[in-house]
């Protein structure tokens, strides 16, 4: 009985690049597997972006420091008038906009009322009405449904910045930091970041099927004033000339003009009384008497 002695099996010549491509394909998926569960994690984590969407939203109420409220209903008419005009004018439109004969912007009402919806809700009713002190005021014209809008590039404003998000069901709750423009536009090549001086509670609404409106306003529980933090620069107040020259529109707040205006003639009145004194004592050629009339100059235009 014979035995057969079987050979050595020959060797697949394609077995071994076949493998190394298996590897290298079980290599990057694993690769890409942990790069997605990694950006997926930091997506979660890092909403630097929609923090950055909600300042945008809340730019034009925080810039105005409006007081706490709860519904739109309890917000101030004019307080909210102003704020929707603002908010028009910062928006994706602000370049269709002409300027009047005496350098105010023509806002359409309706354009407005859109703002006013998506801003504060389907609750938002606006009543539009002329409104301001006369030498800034902003001025409804009925004839062609618009205002007449006073602005002006100022040098700072306060800016929001939002500190932290808490989302429950259809209900937002930012907490949101006032910063000043001392510290909000970075210029001159500081390298700190800007910080807020105050917080407030803001909390969203979300229209069914629709997106986020602003609902209300409330203190920070237990919270005032940053310790160490400057005091708030509004844009009528930045006497310091810090702030943003980008040529953002930005509004006066009724009642500046007419402040300044009134201070400046004060300043002329009480400086033109010494020249009616200088006037007199002339007339009387008594030098002596001019001398002793200097110090009651000040009393002057109350005698007046």
């Amino acid at each position: 009985m014979s035995k057969t002695v079987a050979g050595p099996a020959k060797r697949n010549p394609y077995a071994a690049p076949i493998g190394g491509v298996f590897i290298i394909l079980c290599v990057i998926g694993f690769v890409t597997l942990v790069v997605m569960c990694f950006n997926f994690t930091r997506g979660l984590l890092d909403n630097s972006a929609k923090k950055a969407e909600y300042e945008k939203m809340l730019l034009p109420v925080v810039m105005f420091d409006p007081v706490p409220f709860e519904g739109v209903e309890n917000f101030d008419k004019l307080s909210l008038l102003q704020t929707c005009i603002w908010a028009t004018l910062l928006g994706e439109n602000r370049d269709l906009y002409q300027y009047d004969d005496n350098g105010m912007l023509v806002v359409p009402t309706s354009d407005v009322d859109v703002t006013a919806t998506r801003l504060f809700g389907p609750g938002a009713k606006l009543e539009h009405t002329t409104f301001g002190n006369f030498d800034d005021a902003y001025l409804y014209d009925e004839a062609i449904k618009s205002y007449h809008v006073p602005v002006t590039t100022l040098t700072g404003f306060v800016t929001p910045k939002v500190t932290d998000i808490s989302k429950k069901g259809d209900v937002v709750t930012l907490r949101v930091g006032y910063v000043p423009p001392s510290t909000a536009l970075n210029l001159g090549g500081e390298e700190h970041a800007p910080e807020p001086n105050k917080f407030m509670i803001y909390e969203l609404h979300k229209v069914k099927g629709g997106d986020y409106y602003l609902y209300a306003i409330r203190d920070v529980e237990g919270a005032g004033m940053v310790p160490g933090a400057p005091d708030p620069v509004m844009p009528w107040q930045d006497e310091l000339g810090q702030g943003s020259s980008a040529g953002d529109l930005l509004p006066e707040t009724p009642g500046t003009s007419g402040d300044s205006g009134s201070s400046n003639d004060a300043s002329s009145g009480g400086e033109s009384a010494p020249e009616e004194e200088g006037e007199d004592t002339g007339d009387s050629g008594d030098s002596s008497a001019g001398e002793e009339s200097e110090p009651s100059s000040s009393s002057a235009p109350m005698e007046g």
